[in-house]
């Protein structure tokens, strides 16, 4: 676990603009606004991740977990939502607060003429207060968030410490995580497809969200909430469920696309995969989709199926995802591992 046991010398740029940053920081929090408290905790976690901006920390290890995937969003950009598991004995406090700061890779605080330390222009940055509700079946607590940003190289700093300590004592644990992510590109030209979500139940909702609450609730694909499955471990017992976003695709003369998709299960084995079994395709075209069915209008082609594994040895398999636009024959293919083990 990477821990910092003390709090630095505050950071006056980074801290500073804090001032705007949590006025809309915490997420269903919004009508009370943070108090004093929670802002100079947010003040302190920013210094952590400016003191790593400075080289005065190197990031080391992963004191929680971190998963992501990648959605198409707007305005040129990709909507990454991620989830950070974190150990049940990390944190003694029902609430965390959590920064986010998102800047190119090997982007570097910079002293200014007048001597003062500038950090670099942030892609995204944001901070929060989240409730942990209760851990999993694991022992790990799981918060999700997400953020976006164009397509390209980055540093992901995510700073956590408890919140809400007993009067007059130092939160406990301050923990900091730096990733380095590759964002694609999803807004060429190009047949692609957002990440393929194994989801541990997928839940329908009345209606979209607000736009307000999509960082709080960021796998909410329009009326659909997906809770993504924390590993590729299954029981026979059990569903295969996915979810995924195609994009790009060419236009039949009608308006409408025209996109295969099929799924193929091999067993993996030391001697490599073995074909076991296909299941039904899925097709979108203007016989299967919806009278109105429109891009412009916001439609999206969403994929995935839901496999019972009752019929599935126990073994390590192989799911190959095959997507082919039949407008112009663009095709690729996504392979997922799982295992199914007894139940």
């Amino acid at each position: 676990m990477t821990s910092i046991g003390r709090r630095r010398p505050a950071w006056n740029s980074l801290c500073g603009a804090l001032a705007g940053l949590t006025l809309i920081a915490a997420v269903g929090h919004a009508q009370e606004g943070p108090t004093e408290a929670q802002q100079q905790e947010y003040v302190a976690l920013a210094t952590i991740v400016g003191a790593a901006l400075q080289g005065q920390i190197v990031p080391t290890g992963e004191p929680f977990g971190w998963a992501n995937d990648f959605l198409k969003s707007s305005d040129q950009t990709t909507f990454v939502p991620f989830t950070l598991s974190i150990e049940r004995t990390k944190v003694s406090t029902p609430r965390v607060a959590l920064y986010i700061f998102v800047s190119e890779r090997g982007a570097t605080a910079t002293v200014g003429s007048g001597g003062a330390t500038q950090p670099p222009m942030p892609v995204f940055e944001d901070a929060y207060h989240v409730d942990l509700g209760a851990p999993n079946a694991d022992g790990f607590y799981q918060v999700r968030r997400g953020f976006w940003a164009p397509a390209g190289e980055y540093d992901v700093y995510i700073a956590l410490s408890e919140s809400a300590v007993a009067e007059g004592a130092e939160p406990q644990n301050p923990m900091m995580l730096k990733k380095l992510l590759s964002v694609p590109d999803m807004w060429s030209d190009q047949l692609t497809t957002s990440t393929v979500m194994l989801a541990a139940r997928v839940e329908p909702l009345s209606e979209p969200l607000p736009p307000e609450q999509q960082l709080a609730n960021p796998y909410t694909l329009g009326t659909l909430r997906v809770v993504p499955k924390s590993t590729v471990d299954y029981l026979t017992s059990d569903d295969l469920s996915m979810v995924f976003l195609v994009y790009n695709v060419g236009l039949t003369g009608t308006g409408m696309p025209d996109v295969n998709i099929e799924y193929s299960f091999s067993t993996r084995g030391v001697a490599g995969d073995e074909f076991f079994n296909v299941t039904s395709p899925q097709t979108f075209n203007d016989e299967t989709l919806p009278a109105g069915f429109d891009f412009a209008g916001g439609h999206q082609l969403i994929g995935g199926q839901a496999v019972p594994l009752s019929e599935f040895p126990v073994a390590d398999y192989r799911l190959e995802i095959k997507v082919t636009d039949n407008t112009n024959g663009a095709s690729l293919i996504h392979n997922v591992d799982f295992t199914v083990s007894a139940s």
